[in-house]
């Protein structure tokens, strides 16, 4: 059975439609937001672990960008939490 055909298969069901359905949330932004940010459009090595590579360091990058925009968005937070603080103690 070829790729296109289990494919198939798998949407004449409703459980493989809404399945599939929910790709589009979850998996595909992430390569949006890889070759927005980051310009990961092409591979720039030649050969399979040399590419393989190139995308573990991409998908780190993009790992790494989530985290510090987290920590940041959590020191802002904290701040305001003190600011609060403050303003209540005097």
């Amino acid at each position: 059975m070829t790729a296109r055909e289990r494919m198939q298969r798998k949407l004449r069901t409703k459980r493989g439609r809404t399945r599939y359905r929910q790709r589009g949330a979850s998996v595909e932004p992430v390569f949006g937001q890889m070759k927005d940010r980051q310009g990961a459009r092409r591979f720039s090595m030649r050969g399979l672990a040399r590419c393989r590579g190139e995308w573990l360091l991409d998908a780190a990058v993009h790992n790494l960008r989530k985290l510090h925009r987290d920590s940041v968005r959590r020191m802002e937070k904290a701040r305001e939490r003190a600011a609060k603080r403050m303003q209540r103690a005097a």
